[in-house]
């Protein structure tokens, strides 16, 4: 598997944001129990404080993630000069790649580019509490949980 990463354009950073905004506001609802309108301030505030002018803030690198010249998904992070550390915002495989490698293969690459490139030191990311696929991943891959968020629903 030969997993690469592909920098995105201006406007293709900007579909992402506008993209990701809906995408955050029904995790958000659904694992907060907020109404998705209110879910969808929380999700539009955050964001755009992230994407000033629909641009990454500095540091925070967007790519597309490629398996050859196939686009698997997409992969958003931060690193964090300060800390050494990488912050993963995002990680998007494609439902028709899944199950194939390509979320291991790319956290194998992250950690090349961040160790080798970028001289971090640890990496961290938050997983939702309702993506038990995605935290078997993680903790396969060697993450532990640092903190838990939970809630009742009345």
């Amino acid at each position: 598997m030969t997993i690469h990463f592909a920098r995105m354009t201006g406007p293709e950073i900007a579909n992402y944001v506008t993209w990701l905004i809906d995408d955050y506001a029904k995790d958000v609802a659904r694992n907060y129990q907020l109404p998705m309108v209110l879910a969808q301030e929380e999700s539009t505030q955050l964001i755009r404080d992230l994407f000033p002018d629909n641009q990454p803030g500095e540091g925070q690198t967007i790519v597309h993630v490629m398996n050859g010249d196939i686009r698997v998904g997409i992969l958003w992070y931060a690193f964090q000069a300060e800390s050494k550390r990488i912050f993963i915002y995002h990680i998007l495989i494609e439902e028709t790649y899944r199950g194939q490698g390509n979320a291991t293969a790319v956290f194998e690459k992250l950690e090349r580019v961040a160790s080798e490139e970028l001289g971090a030191t640890s990496i961290g990311l938050s997983v939702f509490g309702t993506n038990p696929d995605a935290q078997r991943l993680y903790k396969r891959l060697g993450f532990q949980e640092a903190s838990i968020a939970m809630n009742k629903q009345l």
